[in-house]
């Protein structure tokens, strides 16, 4: 006797929901439409280079960090849209007390609407291998750069996305869910970026100050470890160059073998810690929707 699939509820209804709508299926068609524009302007740019210089093969290796980038900007501008209404649109649509009238745990909610939105993710990439496999095919990247690239922006829709749902339980409008979605995506990576430079300037002027040579940030440099986005340029910057964010420390000067073990590690302890922070935040989104249905 076969055994039935359980399946998130609230994400069967989105995906049903969603299916009938052509609006998805027009937004991954302009994405894809944009990156192929993308690739034509690099390659035509190449091209005009090489009729004045000659041709220079390894200019297409940039193809990977464009399209990289620009991939990974699309969808941190399109995931907190999706999300960002998930909670909020209901309650615009006042079918939030219906939906808290139901068995479903405030948490299954919130895992649900991340669940729909991942698929969309997955929908896009999926449809955007074709173009992105040009810059893997002329740029002479593997295969598994371009799979690890995948699973680099599957962990961000992760986080980007858990965040949307914590904006969009806590801001009744999806529109103000959205802009401070965005607002905390920008603020993380400013906040750690500034406070980074800000330790590093400090070690740097109290080594200087004493006379000493300054070894590198040390174990101030996991700080960026909370920035989202760090596992995504570590990812890109081993794909083109063999060597991470642990070789730019030891650069640096850093002497800890433990310090430069784990950043040699740097994607696999940032996403860990960032996982956790995305399951935070659907765990304050559970929270305010469980306050929602109390009040009710």
């Amino acid at each position: 006797m076969s055994k039935k699939i359980h399946v998130n509820p609230i994400l069967k209804k989105e995906l049903v929901v969603g299916s009938r709508s052509m609006k998805m299926a027009w937004v991954i068609m302009g994405l894809n439409a944009f990156l192929a524009i993308i690739v034509l302007l690099v390659l035509s740019i190449t091209n005009l280079s090489a009729n004045m210089n000659g041709y220079d093969y390894s200019r297409l290796m940039w193809l990977f960090p464009i399209l990289g980038g620009t991939e990974c900007a699309m969808l941190s501008l399109i995931i907190p849209i999706i999300t960002s209404g998930s909670i909020s649109g209901e309650r615009e649509r006042q079918t939030l007390d219906i939906m808290l009238t139901t068995p479903i745990s405030p948490f299954s909610i919130a895992v649900g609407k991340l669940g729909s939105a991942m698929v969309v993710v997955m929908m896009y990439l999926i449809s955007s291998i074709p173009i992105m496999a040009i810059a893997f095919v002329l740029g002479g990247m593997s295969w598994w750069a371009l799979f690890g690239l995948f699973g680099m922006y599957i962990y961000l829709g992760i986080y980007v996305g858990s965040v949307g749902i914590f904006c969009s339980s806590v801001v009744k409008k999806s529109v103000a869910a959205t802009i401070l979605t965005i607002a905390i995506g920008i603020g993380i990576i400013v906040v750690t970026a500034v406070l980074f430079y800000v330790v590093v300037a400090m070690q740097s002027a109290v080594e200087t100050a004493h006379g000493n040579i300054y070894n590198g940030p040390g174990a101030f440099s996991f700080i960026m470890m909370l920035n989202p986005y760090s596992p995504v340029f570590d990812f890109m910057l081993r794909v083109m160059t063999g060597n991470g964010i642990g070789r730019i420390l030891k650069e640096a000067g850093t002497k800890s073998s433990l310090i430069l073990s784990i950043a040699n590690h740097w994607i696999l302890w940032s996403v860990v810690l960032n996982m956790l922070i995305s399951l935070g935040f659907l765990k304050l989104a559970s929270k305010k929707i469980a306050a929602t249905k109390n009040h009710k």
